[in-house]
């Protein structure tokens, strides 16, 4: 059994980092690594995807020994629905990986095409100042090793080929990592270990981090590539939710073009029969995307998630702390995990290089990392849930949109779908009660329906935030985050 989490803030008041005291002239942080022997830094990060890549170029740049390890020996694709929204664009384009990006065949969306139910759109998505795109799909085998260049360049030791057996513990303190490369364990030492590796994650399996708040899926996904598709005069991301179907379709990078499927509930077993049918039957059904293939072929293999948990482990303790995935997950419905990513690396980043030079400053900085993760997470968990629901989503959240719309105010909407604005910003209680109101005039033989379907909206919604005061741990067994559904295999290029 691992052993349970130490709360950061426990490991001493007096406890200090002194480099020059701890560690020797010989292996100081930084000092070359031979094998079977030491190796000392600031911070390890275990993890070299899209968020343990960026916080090392982060903390590298300032000034940070940094070490990035990875058991995968090169980078390739990886489970992810590859889509970012503007705030995502916005922090590359900061990193200093945007043109790198572009060169590597990357471009963005300028326009969205949304329906929900029988409301449906075709808008600019909104810009802020920084911005530089509305949307993009880049998959992880583009992104990711832009991202790892970035942080060796940054000066960042990245150490692919190297899987982490293990975490180092001193009085009760993650003190460093085992790592395993080239069948030769070394002992890696540092003053906080960051677990970005993934839903899986070994760091939070060793920490002890418990799971929380877990919210098993009612849909599955599954997406895939096409090229030769016909993109029309405007970039165009599409997002189409109706009844019990959910697509998402758009340019990706190298010319490519994503689709992205969601069977309905009564055909989950029979879509995996014939995949390559069953995406294009579900792409017929949807104007925009059928349109854009009309002579396009298929160029990858269909990519699935059959079942999946959404959750929240505890983000950390005495020397450790989870970033990205390895920390929280929700409904991929909304495809917020790479920004999600890069929103807490940044944020991380800030913490830890203020405090690295004390033991307790560092533990309460990781600590109340964890609050804030929770606490500016929590809505958006909620909201990725009811996209993700099986079956229509609640015939409030379209009447509501559609009022935006007509006032020329439906920014919000896409600045909720990117974590720019929350949901009582958007979804605020006049507009609620305006929208059910308006309906219940044009509709009053529905008026049992719609306060019905308002009251369980709001119990819900309630019994949400009440939930999140206090962690409800997960008992018994953790469930498996993900289980990937990819009976296909990979088409030759």
């Amino acid at each position: 059994m691992s052993e349970p989490p130490q709360r950061a803030g426990q490991s001493g008041e007096n406890e200090r980092f002194d480099a020059t005291d701890r560690f020797g002239a010989e292996d100081r942080p930084g000092a070359a690594e031979r094998p079977g022997g030491t190796g000392e830094f600031d911070v390890i990060v275990v993890g070299a995807r899209c968020a343990g890549a960026t916080l090392g170029a982060l903390l590298a740049r300032r000034g940070l020994r940094v070490a990035v390890l990875d058991q995968a020996t090169k980078i390739r694709s990886t489970l992810s629905s590859n889509i970012l929204q503007a705030d995502s664009l916005a922090f590359l384009n900061r990193l200093g990986v945007m043109e790198r990006l572009r060169a590597a065949g990357v471009t963005t969306m300028s326009h969205v095409d949304m329906r929900l139910e029988e409301f449906r759109c075709q808008v600019a998505f909104p810009q802020e100042s920084g911005d530089v795109g509305g949307a993009a799909c880049i998959r992880r085998e583009v992104l990711d090793p832009v991202l790892v260049d970035a942080a060796r360049a940054s000066g960042a030791e990245v150490r692919l080929g190297t899987r982490v057996a293990g975490v180092i513990r001193e009085a009760g303190r993650v003190t460093g990592v085992r790592a395993v490369s080239g069948g030769v364990e070394t002992r890696l030492r540092a003053r906080l270990v960051v677990g970005a590796d993934g839903r899986n994650s070994k760091v939070a399996e060793v920490c002890g981090s418990r799971m929380y708040h877990v919210s098993p899926g009612e849909r599955s996904y599954y997406w895939t590539y096409f090229e030769g598709a016909d993109t029309g005069p405007r970039s165009t991301f599409v997002f189409h939710r109706w009844g019990d179907r959910h697509m998402l379709g758009g340019p990706a990078d190298n010319g490519l073009y994503i689709v992205g499927v969601s069977p309905q509930r009564h055909e989950r077993e029979s879509f995996r029969a014939d995949l390559d049918g069953s995406v294009r039957a579900h792409a017929m059904r949807c104007a925009p995307i059928a349109e854009a293939l009309s002579g396009a072929t298929r160029a990858s293999r269909v990519y699935g998630i059959r079942r999946f948990s959404g959750y929240f482990r505890e983000a950390a303790g005495a020397g450790w702390v989870l970033l990205g995935d390895a920390g929280h997950f929700k409904d991929p419905a909304g495809g917020r995990g790479i920004g999600d990513a890069f929103h807490q690396a940044e944020r991380l980043a800030d913490a830890v290089g203020d405090t690295i030079g004390s033991g307790v400053l560092l533990d309460r900085a990781v600590a109340e990392f964890g609050r804030w993760r929770d606490r500016t997470y929590a809505e958006y968990y909620g909201l990725a849930a009811d996209l993700g629901v099986a079956g229509p989503i609640a015939g409030i959240v379209p009447r509501v949109v559609r009022g935006l719309h007509a006032r020329g105010k439906v920014d919000g909407v896409l600045n909720l779908l990117s974590h720019r604005a929350s949901v009582l910003e958007v979804l605020t209680p006049a507009r609620v009660l305006g929208a059910t109101g308006g309906h219940l005039l044009r509709a009053p033989g529905q008026r049992r329906a719609t306060l019905g379907e308002l009251g369980r909206l709001a119990t819900t919604e309630i019994r949400r935030r009440n939930a999140m005061r206090k962690p409800v741990f997960q008992s018994g067994p953790a469930p498996r985050p993900v289980q990937q559904d990819t009976p296909e295999p990979e088409l030759s290029q």
